[in-house]
């Protein structure tokens, strides 16, 4: 099993001790907290909406309870005006951190046409590109290359942007992660590759799949900073996604990021978790992000357990109104059933050209 909290591992890649996060007013810490919260309970009535008679929601889902911490640590650090996300198909939890709300999220879910792809994705296919978030992508390790192609941009517009680049431990097995990370290396892009290890590819342990236990040492053959990240521990994702946004952004190449967590679920819906055993669960339950970033913003009287509660309450309603809408929401027109299939394109005389 890889080691999710890098503080204590042995043996492993580690970046330097760091000082503790600088505290603030308590806002920027407390909507943190609404953030994984929220990513929490709407991943919980989506796995109601699923599995309950009449489901609403088609095709597969992968649920992120337990990893939130990944995802609002990112999106504390990007720029939506000139940075990148690219996913593979886990990716609700990024899509709500990066503004989507639960009610766009949760329609193109139920296939309405008010979901960010018009009810045509689905649960893996999630877009936002005006935030930066270019989905969603249900091929393992097929995002990799993409990635390039938003850092080469970005490379060569010099416009300080950066990407990001997620994937899970499964797809380090795929030949578009070498290909990938040697290109981005070679020519110094822009971009944080992050591996989301969750501990198993589907079903399989990391000891089954990966002769090298430790997965940040996958990132050694490329000539970039490689670290292994506490993915529980929300304010030590912020830092180490800091780091790697700004070395992108002093032009100084890619890093990869092993962030180490915990999926409370099954890889899928059709997931009973058989492979994991009670004690370990409950074992990981108690580094809980939640718990953890509760926790210490009540020692440092950021809120108090009346104030939590309270945004506990909110955010159950924020996500009941958002279903009961997105259950109200009108389906896709028959007519537009082709649309947004194939792109118009204009050539250098301005012509427009024949799809």
């Amino acid at each position: 099993m890889a080691v999710a909290n890098a503080s204590k591992a042995e043996n492993m890649p580690q970046r330097p001790e760091r000082k503790p996060p600088v505290t603030t007013d308590g806002k920027t810490e407390r909507e943190r907290l609404r953030m994984m919260m929220l990513i929490r309970r709407f991943e919980e009535r989506t796995y109601n909406e699923y599995t309950k008679p009449g489901q609403k929601i088609g095709g597969f889902c992968h649920l992120y309870s337990g990893q939130e911490a990944i995802a609002v640590g990112i999106s504390a650090v990007f720029d939506k005006t000139k940075d990148a996300l690219i996913n593979a198909y886990r990716s609700h939890g990024h899509s709500l951190a990066l503004g989507m709300t639960p009610h766009v999220l949760m329609a193109e879910m139920f296939g309405k046409a008010t979901g960010c792809s018009k009810g045509k994705g689905g649960s893996m296919h999630l877009f936002d590109a005006a935030a930066g978030n270019h989905g969603g992508h249900g091929i393992v390790g097929g995002q990799l290359p993409l990635a390039l192609g938003f850092a080469f941009t970005q490379n060569y517009k010099k416009n300080g942007g950066a990407t990001v680049c997620l994937f899970g431990d499964g797809a380090l097995n795929q030949g578009t992660f070498n290909e990938s990370l040697n290109m981005a290396s070679l020519w110094k892009l822009p971009v944080v590759f992050i591996v989301e290890n969750n501990g198993v590819a589907m079903g399989t342990q990391v000891e089954r799949h990966s002769a090298e236990r430790d997965l940040a040492k996958r990132g050694s053959g490329f000539n970039m900073p490689f670290y292994n990240v506490d993915g529980m521990d929300l304010d030590t994702v912020i830092e180490a996604v800091g780091e790697a946004f700004a070395r992108c952004r002093a032009s100084d190449g890619p890093t990869f990021l092993c962030i180490n967590s915990y999926r409370y679920r099954g890889h899928s819906m059709s997931d009973p978790m058989k492979y994991r055993s009670k004690e370990d669960q409950e074992k990981w339950k108690k580094r809980d992000p939640i718990v953890l970033y509760s926790d210490r913003l009540k020692a440092k009287k950021l809120i108090d357990d009346k104030a939590f509660d309270a945004i506990q309450d909110a955010v159950n309603v924020e996500v009941e109104e958002a279903i009961k809408q997105a259950d109200a929401d009108p389906q896709p027109p028959v007519e537009n059933r082709f649309d947004d299939i194939l792109a118009e394109t204009y050539p250098f005389d301005g012509k427009k050209s024949v799809e």
